[in-house]
């Protein structure tokens, strides 16, 4: 009976070592040599993304040199990494996210930085403009809801007034007539410009009457003429002399 036990304990080691085996599961010495060679691939990885982060920083492409301080953290969570990123949020105008890194940077590290006294200035300035962005952020805030407000009392306010003029409208119907005759006598007293006035066409001067009156009173005038010239005693013009 207990050869039978033993037997089958060996028989389950066995199943155990090959289900081992064929998952793949290193011995101890074959695990920490993978071990090994992954820890350099990654802190190789790591000083790739910290050369390409450095590059973008002097180059002032802060976004990009965030992204590459932050993948090299992850292969290789190293502090140093921290203060990194912290820069990059300052340069890019994050104080509360710049002044988070600089305190895991403190923390994180397993001895004082020899920056620390500096790191610890730059918490309390980003702190600073933290609650400066803050405050205008509130600002801003209250400034959309006062501006919002007034919109809406002001639309309020114009409908209210629409809504008032049909309701006058509706209880006096008469009003829209007379309006409207007003405007009827209103447009009759200015005159058409349409309409043109007609002007006669002048006459030809052979038909005006002042012409030939004219001519009558010329051709009396040399008949009389004619008639003093020719007769036999004219008269004397003079007034001779007075007492002859």
């Amino acid at each position: 009976m207990r050869s039978l036990i033993r037997s089958r304990r060996s028989e389950h080691k066995a199943l155990s070592l090959g289900l081992a085996l064929a998952l793949g599961t290193p011995f101890p010495a074959v695990a920490a040599a993978e071990n090994a060679t992954a820890t350099a691939a990654a802190e190789e990885q790591a000083r790739e993304k910290f050369s390409e982060g450095n590059l973008a920083y002097d180059l002032g492409e802060f976004d990009r040199a965030l992204k590459a301080f932050s993948e090299a953290y992850r292969l290789k969570p190293l502090p140093a990494f921290l203060f990194n990123i912290a820069q990059c949020h300052r340069q890019l105008n994050n104080p509360s996210r710049a002044a988070f890194f600089y305190r895991r940077y403190l923390a994180l590290s397993q001895e004082e930085p020899a920056n620390a006294d500096v790191v610890r200035e730059l918490v309390a300035e980003m702190d600073t403009k933290a609650r400066v962005q803050e405050e205008q952020r509130r600002e801003r805030e209250r400034f959309a809801r006062d501006r919002d407000l007034q919109r809406a009392r002001e639309q309020a306010a114009l409908a209210e007034a629409r809504a008032n003029e049909a309701r006058l409208a509706a209880a006096s119907p008469a009003a829209a007539p007379e309006k409207n005759g007003a405007s009827e006598a209103l447009a009759m007293q200015v005159p058409d410009a349409s309409v043109t006035t007609e002007v006669s066409p002048s006459k030809p001067w052979t038909r005006r009457w002042y012409v030939w009156a004219g001519a009558g009173a010329v051709a009396l005038l040399a008949g009389g003429a004619v008639w003093m010239a020719t007769a036999p005693n004219p008269r004397d013009t003079t007034l001779g002399t007075v007492g002859r």
